[in-house]
């Protein structure tokens, strides 16, 4: 049949497909409907966001598609319901959606609702307005009661008079033919009884009342209009008075009513007899008629007049009238049979959606009002849920109601609806992280609180409906929406008290939010509760609905059912380890304080219940883990129980766990914290391994794993907190081992280091180990990582060893017999070592019947790229399903799992992320290789680059909003992030990997075609990820470095527009002109180009250089040690200078004196004067611009130790020289640029080592500028450089460039001439060489260089540099402290201070991470100059890796050393208010800087310690406390 031919309801697929056809939609659309199965009524139920997101119509197309089914659903081919298929079906169409479509279907319409019950008077009975009672009906049945509706729609405005003769004349004719039929009936006033306009039959539209008592007073027409005493008694018996029954309507505050006449004619009453009326009727005269009295009957659902024709014939049927109403009567006496339901179950079902038992799978919202005292013991089972909010609208609960009960067992956060109204701007990330879910349930007081001085004072209904309703619904929103994804959670309304409206607000909200009521489950206490909450709840829900989702028992019944189907049972405590060897107990509430850990106890899930644990749950654990999935501590505890297979110990374990037995074994402790490390790589059970060492050490140590995304100053405090709980000595104390999974190394230098700190303020021995930290760490290359610290680390590879490999396939045999091997994959390629053949076939035959067109394959390969190229990347369900056209919004019997949804090989690739530290439901690949062959393979299909595109241009994936910020950061990840050896890569990349491997395509050897693919794509992720500076500031980077450069300049100056002042993003538009400059310099076809032709060239490194100079200007980032732009300015004026040099003008025998004149005075060759008119005053500045940048350099190099952060690393555009060593960039780019201003021998160098003689005879010659770029070229032209002389690998090579440069500064020349600057570099030369050859006739003694010093001494407000204020610092330390004069004090004192001023300023924005100071000299034993050891000196008597030996400062190892003890001096202060002093020169005190910050012990000590000079002052180093 066609689809003309057939009403909506009962069309196939093809039918709407051909409809669509007829109203003109496109093919492309028809087709994605035919994919999805349409029917026709799936078609009368789709919304607006599915025709967007799934079926990619735009917004024309789908309002034109809406008006079209809009008109159908209103023409004549409706279906025909039953009224029980229209009962059902206006429930479900009742329920609302999330779509803002205009068109309301007929079946939408019929939403109806039950009628009050039969003369009985219910007080908590309401109507809905636009619900719809069943069609007015005729007598089949004696006592089931016939209906007829009145509207009274203009009528109620009459006059109290003839209103009373309306509803009178009405009331009284329908009685009086439910009399005569013996038959119950029911009259309503304010019910539509016709068709009229918007109106339908039966629809429900209250009338407001003016005075009830005229609808009571209607009854008193009974004796005049009844025919004889008699009757009219008669009448008074059988018609009830009126029933009053409110309307409710959201859209006004009105009242109306529906008013209820019940007509109930006793067997007994009427027997016998025939009733006639004549109705009332109003006259003209203002006086009321009553009508010829005749009797009346009912004629299906109508009431007429019996005939005089009829009359006999009708009075003889009244004795079987009769007797059907005395057998019917007599009937409804008997005890009706019990069909009571099995409400254990129906809670059961409703709590667990469905499951034998409750687990953690799902998530809990309660909502209640007051809890009864009496009912205060019966909530042990809301303890032991996954609650993750309260929704509390009693004030008093947290002084003596559900919330102070609840928290002596569990910690919870207070909070009020406020909270979650809070600042649109947060994202739903750090809104989760501002209020804590998921760490504690949150408790929010819906009402106020009355213990809270904070304004939150409890209110009565009305104010809250007006000030609070609002941010309930905004809290409500914020939860369905943003927070928990759709059904992973169930509302349970708690009614144990009276119902009030702010309850049934929320279940409006949480109805409207959730689409229905599914996932919402009711518990009440009492029948009346429940009657109460649900005559208000219907506004939203109906009845019937109501009564599906209710549970009617006791709270003390509810307690005992939910506690029997719980897998877990109530545990207040759990049991730790003590120093003595026995147990403590660490109660839940105190563990849930220590939230940034967690914790693994000796019991740890002992409180499962295993004899509800099925077989099958038990062998789903294991399968999952097997699977692929992150091992749980249920599997150990499963396996320890022998309830499920043992799980392989690897090699990597017992290697660590000898480490661990040799760490905590010792007597003595060599540091009081230790780390062992695991590097794995991916997919290789790094992590099983470190989780199998904390479960096998759980007896002996007390073990935790630190949570991701945590303050490390938090971790400390609750580590420490873990340390010493509920023990007595704190001093002798168990320690801590700290699983630290994936942290980056400041990180965890940050936590070693705070961890410290505070053991050396609670004064606990150093040879007392306190604190293990295992760090596990992902690495390509984990073998390398291992050799760097060989004695403290672990490698885990894919490869078994030959120990190995029979445990393996014996537990591969024994998981066969237990499992499809299907569904152990992972484990099975692990016993094949991911060979990459086994891989390549493994895969090759999942994939083999793959629909490549299908939306499921199109999701897998998404997955894949993402896995493949993001570490721990992931997409989220709800992401999955918005892809896939599932919809959320369907009702829970059509609700298709995602799971199910997916195609068999999709089941077995993608594993179901189950981590009960969050509440994002995910996917990914089962394992990285594997992902990475998947995309292989299927990129022969579709292309990389097209995956990846049909990803980021994806708007349904890309603007999903549940989880968007993390899913938009995989995908920032994607395209920035590049590969860093430092973070275990095999390689350094220029770009992110997945751009290197487009580039590297092959392209038919058109190599430009890649770049462009991968430009292509970075636009596009520009435009997905919201015009992000970053994509733009990359894609330039891109660009530029592919000789692109005009594009490139667009793309960094609208990364700049995006962030105008970010340091990274400005530095690149310099980046583009640098590389543009080195381009054309290095395609010069002349050897010595003219001036005219280097206009170009000049003109372009000039803006470089300007374009570095902005950036620099620029507030420093916070987490941005130095302005990488000094660097560029400096590379690009060096390059322009060999440039200049090499012009025509310049390169002959007097080139290079010209060139100087030009550079350095007014004079301007005629030759360059007329072309190069635009550059003459910035090439004149040129010099200053580098010295200033050298300079800046040198300063900030002196300040901060040179390690780099990752985050610096991904933006940062400097070269490898520049970011791992730039102390030597900076010596070697300081000579290049001195090369450039002074005349000197091209072999200075070799000059410099063997022939100072000379060079210093010549010296007398020098101008001051001479002398300075002479000193340059030999390493002496800046603090740093000179510095960096104590690393030479050639000391005697050092030491003579070094008294090169002092030869130079003449016994006789006048030392008050010298620049400060240039004096400053000359008093370091001097210290350098004492360091580095102590006994050169070069040197000055301390005395002169102290009175050379004091010119450093700033007069008025002016402050010396902080190079000056250092040597300062350095050269007037005592060696005694009452050896200093009150002078030399003073200067000692304010050039300290001024230090530390000067390093304020300059760290104010930096984090302490990056802020780290460098330390560069110690305080000696000897005398005089010698009292002054380098950093050096110390350094090469520590033996081990660089891992190590980093290792071994950061530890305080360093100071135990005997070669520290014999060459360093120890200095007295003393502690006061938490600072460190030392007195010098009589009373002077100087502050000293502990160098951990927390490091001093409590209250006011003597102390002792080693002294440091850095930049920001004095510091000290291994502080004890003076016995």
């Amino acid at each position: 049949m066609e689809w003309q031919e057939l009403s909506w309801d009962r069309w196939t697929e093809s039918h709407v497909s051909s409809w669509l056809r007829f109203i003109g939609t496109e093919e492309a659309h028809i087709k994605t409907l035919e994919e999805e199965k349409v029917t026709g009524p799936d078609l009368a139920t789709l919304h607006r966001e599915f025709f967007s997101n799934t079926v990619g119509m735009n917004s024309v197309q789908i309002e034109h598609l809406l008006r079209k089914r809009e008109e159908l659903l209103k023409s004549g081919q409706e279906p025909k319901l039953s009224s029980q298929e229209a009962s059902d079906e206006a429930e479900q169409s009742s329920i609302p959606t999330a779509c803002s479509d205009s068109w309301t279907s007929s079946v939408e319409a019929l939403s109806f609702c039950e009628y009050r019950k039969f003369d009985q008077n219910e007080k908590d009975c309401r109507y809905v307005k636009h619900k719809v009672l069943p069609p007015e009906t005729g007598t089949d049945n004696m006592l089931v009661p016939c209906h007829e509706y009145k509207s009274l729609e203009n009528a109620h405005k009459l006059d109290s008079k003839l209103l009373k003769v309306k509803v009178a004349m009405e009331v009284l004719r329908f009685a009086c033919a439910c009399m005569n039929m013996r038959a119950n009936g029911t009259i309503h006033f304010g019910i539509m009884d016709k068709v009229k306009g918007s109106h339908k039959h039966g629809e429900i539209i209250g009338i407001p009342i003016r005075n009830q008592e005229d609808f009571v007073d209607a009854l008193d027409y009974i004796e005049k209009c009844f025919k004889g005493s008699n009757q009219q008694t008669d009448a008074r018996s059988c018609i009830r008075n009126p029933r009053f029954i409110e309307v409710l309507d959201k859209e006004t505050p009105e009242k109306t009513w529906v008013i209820e006449y019940d007509v109930v004619p006793k067997a007994t009453t009427v027997k016998g007899k025939i009733y006639s009326v004549g109705v009332p009727r109003p006259t003209d005269k203002d006086k009321v008629k009553c009508e010829e009295k005749v009797p009346y009957y009912r004629a299906g659902a109508n009431t007429k007049r019996v005939t005089d024709d009829d009359l006999v014939e009708f009075i003889q049927g009244l004795r079987e009238k009769d007797q059907q109403r005395e057998e019917a009567e007599a009937s409804s006496h008997e005890t009706p049979l019990d069909f009571r339901e099995d409400q254990k179950r129906k809670l059961r079902i409703l709590l667990t959606c469905g499951k034998t038992h409750m687990d953690n799978s799902l998530r809990y919202i309660v909502v209640t009002s007051k809890i009864q005292p009496e009912h205060l013991d019966s909530i042990d089972f809301l303890v032991n849920m996954n609650l993750f909010c309260v929704f509390d609208f009693d004030p008093d609960s947290k002084t003596s109601g559900f919330c102070g009960t609840y928290r002596k067992q569990k910690a919870v956060n207070l909070h009020f609806l406020k909270d979650y109204a809070g600042d649109d701007r947060l994202e739903s990330s750090d809104f989760i992280k501002s209020l804590q879910l998921f760490e504690k349930t949150s408790w929010i007081f819906s009402n106020g609180r009355s213990d809270f001085p904070g304004g939150e004072q409890p209110c009565d209904e009305t104010t809250w409906i007006r000030t609070r309703k609002k941010k309930l619904k905004r809290a409500v929103s914020v939860i369905c929406n943003d927070i928990l994804p759709r059904h992973s959670f169930v509302v349970l309304f708690l009614l144990t008290s009276d119902v009030e409206q702010p309850l049934v607000e929320t279940f409006h909200e949480f109805y409207a939010e959730m689409n229905g009521h599914d996932f919402l489950t009711v518990i009440s206490e009492s029948k009346d509760n429940f009657k109460r909450f649900s005559s208000l709840a219907q506004v939203s829900c109906p009845i019937s609905a109501l009564k599906e989702i209710s549970v009617e028992m006791p709270l003390s019944h509810v307690d005992a059912s939910v506690q029997s189907i719980q897998l877990s049972k109530n545990q207040p405590t759990r049991k730790l380890p003590v120093f003595s060897g026995g147990l403590c107990f660490l109660k839940s509430v105190d563990e849930a304080m220590l939230d940034s850990l967690e914790i693994i106890s000796v019991d740890q899930c002992n409180e499962t219940k295993l004899e509800i644990m099925s077989e099958d749950e038990i062998q789903q654990t294991e399968s999952y883990f097997y699977q692929g999935g992150k091992i749980d501590w249920l599997n150990f505890w499963l396996a320890d129980k022998r309830k499920c297979g043992d799980i392989i110990k690897r090699d990597a374990y017992r290697e660590a766990s000898t480490i661990l037995d040799n760490i905590a074994h010792r007597t003595k402790a060599k540091r009081p914290i230790e780390s062992v490390s695991i590097y794995h790589q991916p997919g290789s059970g790094g992590s099983t391994v470190a989780r199998q060492i904390l479960w096998g050490w759980r007896n002996k140590v007390r073990c935790a794993v630190v949570k991701q995304g945590k303050e490390i100053t938090t971790v400390c405090e609750h580590a420490v907190k873990l340390r010493e709980h509920d023990e007595n000595d704190k001093s002798s104390c168990l320690p801590v081992l700290l699983l630290l999974e994936n942290h980056n190394a400041d990180s965890i230098d940050e936590l070693r280091g705070q961890l410290g700190n505070v053991i050396a303020t609670k004064k606990i021995s150093a040879s007392t180990l306190c604190f293990i930290l295992l760090i596990c760490s992902r690495s390509n290359d984990p073998e390398k990582m291992c050799r760097a610290s060989p004695s403290q680390t672990v490698a885990v590879t894919h490869k078994l060893s030959d120990a190995e490999k029979p445990l393996f396939s014996e537990k591969l045999e024994q998981l066969k017999l237990q499992n499809q091997t299907d569904f152990i994959l992972t484990f099975v390629l692990m016993s094949e070592e991911f060979k990459p053949s086994y891989v390549e076939d493994f895969v090759k035959n999942l994939l083999v019947k793959t629909d490549h067109s299908s939306l499921t394959t199109r999701l897998i390969r998404f997955v894949a790229l993402l896995n493949s190229y993001v570490d721990d990347s992931y997409i989220s369900v709800s992401h999955c399903e918005a892809s896939l056209g599932i919809t959320a919004y369907v009702d829970s019997a059509q609700y298709q799992a995602f799971v199910e949804g997916l195609s068999d090989e999709a089941r077995l690739l993608l594993i179901h992320l189950k981590q009960s530290s969050t509440h994002i439901q995910s996917i990914r690949i089962i394992h990285p290789l594997v992902a990475k062959e998947i995309l292989r393979q299927l990129s022969a299909h579709v292309p990389l680059n097209d995956i990846a595109m049909d990803l980021i241009t994806d708007k349904v994936l890309i603007n999903h909003r549940f989880d968007q910020v993390t899913f938009l950061k995989f995908i920032k990840d994607f395209f920035i992030r590049r590969n860093k050896k430092s973070r275990g890569d095999l390689a350094d990349t220029a770009f992110s990997p997945f751009i290197e491997h487009v580039k590297a395509c092959n392209c038919d050897g058109d190599c430009d075609c890649n770049v462009q693919k991968a430009v292509d794509l970075m636009k596009a992720a520009f435009i997905a990820l919201g015009k992000d500076a970053y994509v733009a500031q990359q894609l330039a980077r891109l660009l530029y470095i592919h000789f692109r450069f005009k594009e490139a300049l667009e793309w960094a100056e609208e990364a700049k527009s995006l962030l105008p002042h970010d340091t990274f993003v400005l530095d690149t538009v310099g980046q583009v002109y640098k590389w543009w400059f080195y381009c054309l310099f290095d395609t010069l076809e002349v050897e010595e180009p003219s001036p005219e032709m280097g206009i170009e060239i000049i003109s372009i490194a000039l803006k470089g250089m300007s374009a570095f100079r902005v950036s620099e200007r620029t507030p420093t980032k916070e987490n941005v040690t130095i302005n990488s732009s000094y660097y560029g300015e400096v590379d690009v004026g060096c390059r322009l200078l060999k440039f200049l040099s090499g012009v025509d003008v310049f390169s002959n025998s007097t080139g290079k004196s010209e060139l100087m004149r030009y550079l350095l005075t007014d004079h301007i060759p005629a030759d360059v004067k007329t072309p190069w008119q635009k550059f003459h005053q910035q090439l004149k500045g040129l010099q200053k611009n580098l010295s200033h940048a050298l300079e800046y350099i040198s300063e900030d190099l002196s300040y901060f130790q040179t390690d780099i952060s990752e985050e610096d690393e991904e933006f940062d555009a400097r070269d490898p020289e520049q970011l791992y060593n730039p102390r030597k960039w900076l010596t070697r780019k300081s000579a290049a640029y001195a090369k450039f201003f002074c005349i000197m021998p091209e072999d200075g160098d070799e000059a410099a080592e063997g022939n100072s003689d000379d060079l210093a005879s010549a010296s007398e010659e020098l101008s001051p500028f001479q002398r300075q770029m002479r000193t340059h070229r030999l390493g002496g032209g800046n603090v740093t450089s000179i510095l960096n002389l104590h690393y030479d690998k050639k000391p005697h090579n050092a030491g003579n460039k070094l008294e090169t440069i002092i030869n130079m500064y003449q016994q006789n020349l006048i030392w008050k001439d010298l620049d400060p600057a240039e004096l400053a570099n000359f008093i370091f030369c001097q210290i350098a060489l004492n360091c580095i050859l102590p006994g050169s006739s070069k040197l000055m003694s301390l005395q002169q260089l102290q009175d050379l010093s004091k010119r450093f001494i700033s007069r008025g407000r002016s402050m010396s540099s902080a190079s000056a204020l250092f040597l300062l610092s350095l050269l007037f330390w005592p060696e005694t402290s009452n050896e200093l004069s009150s002078a030399d004090a003073k200067i000692l004192s304010l050039a300290i201070d001024d230090l530390q001023k000067l390093w304020e300023l300059k760290i104010h924005r930096m984090t302490p991470r990056k802020s780290r100071t460098a330390t560069h000299f110690y305080l000696a034993k000897a005398r005089g100059l010698n009292k002054i050891v380098h950093k050096s000196a110390i350094e090469k008597h520590i033996e081990g890796t660089l891992s190590e030996r980093n290792l071994k400062w950061r530890g305080g190892e360093v100071w135990k050393t005997k070669e520290a003890k014999q060459l360093l001096k120890r200095v007295e202060g003393w502690t006061e208010n938490g600072n460190l002093f030392v007195k010098v020169g009589g009373d002077r005190r100087i502050r000293v800087i502990p160098r951990h910050s927390s490091s001093l012990p409590n209250g006011n000590e003597n102390v002792t310690f080693y002294l440091g000079f850095s930049f920001d002052g004095v510091g000290a180093f291994d502080i004890r406390v003076t016995e």
